[in-house]
């Protein structure tokens, strides 16, 4: 069984660039187009970002037990590491959730001299998912209800529901760094980023029974919590990261969320699709 499964979505002649990891040795692919149908991959016009990623989720979860779920944008360029260091890092320190460093949002944030820690904020450029936290359903699949305000929207919901349920065991690989080629493609039809900010917050506080942490850019304040959040994980890691269990408590969540609320709904029946174990 491979511990590797890509998913990668994205414009036809750019998906093409990568279909090359579906023929990696510990690894296999899933493709996916929005704009013109490429042979190897599925066709998926006009969709969103958010339900793009969800459709290629969707076909995963009735495919093989993989380790790892990596999704990955069409425009992902490696400008230190690569695929190899990034598949070699997981199986190491097998983290819940790891991400590269991302050039143009994420470069201040690592602490240089460390291989990997732990993050407060992240880029969705690229991203490695357990299958423990894929068959969760809490960070993935993605909100896409927002998606005709701001395809940014549904990355701000997971990015806080990772600073919920995942931060201990969420890393950054400081060895692996990834700009972007494409920029500005995501359609928004709201005026300022604080708009659309306000409305998410307004949905997850009708999510949750009590307050909820939300993700914090400023790393200076927060970098004793950052140092403790990654030695923590060394530790655990060091003793046995095999014994590392990502699922979350199903008591847990019906005392976070408010009794049918859309992530608890989601969490609770969204579950029984993944044969995953």
């Amino acid at each position: 069984m491979k511990n590797f499964l890509y998913l990668v979505q994205g414009e036809a002649k750019l998906v093409k660039e990568y279909l090359h990891l579906a023929e990696r040795k510990n690894a296999t692919a899933i493709f996916l187009t929005y704009d013109k149908p490429l042979k190897e991959a599925i066709f998926f016009p006009n969709s969103t970002w958010a339900k793009g990623r969800n459709k290629m989720l969707e076909i995963a979860l009735k495919k093989d037990d993989y380790l790892y779920y990596i999704f990955c944008d069409d425009d992902i360029s490696f400008k230190k590491g690569g695929w190899k260091e990034f598949e070699k890092s997981l199986l190491t320190l097998k983290p819940a959730i790891a991400i590269p460093i991302f050039l143009e949002k994420t470069k201040k944030s690592p602490l240089y001299w460390l291989k990997y820690n732990s993050f407060l904020y992240n880029d969705e450029q690229m991203m490695a998912f357990h299958k423990k936290v894929i068959q969760d359903c809490i960070v993935l699949p993605y909100q896409s209800h927002f998606d005709d305000i701001h395809w940014w929207a549904s990355c701000e919901i997971q990015q806080i529901l990772i600073q919920n349920f995942y931060y201990s065991n969420s890393i950054q690989f400081n060895n692996i760094q990834i700009s972007n080629k494409c920029r500005k493609r995501y359609p928004n039809t709201v005026k300022g980023r604080n708009t659309f900010k306000k409305l998410i917050r307004n949905w997850l506080t009708n999510q949750f029974q009590g307050n909820y942490k939300d993700i914090n850019k400023s790393v200076r304040r927060n970098l004793f919590l950052i140092l403790l959040r990654t030695f923590k994980f060394a530790i655990h890691t060091h003793i046995d990261s095999s014994t590392q269990n990502y699922s979350i408590d199903e008591n847990v969540m019906r005392k976070t969320f408010i009794k049918n609320s859309d992530l608890l709904n989601q969490f609770l029946n969204k579950k029984i699709i993944s044969d995953i174990s």
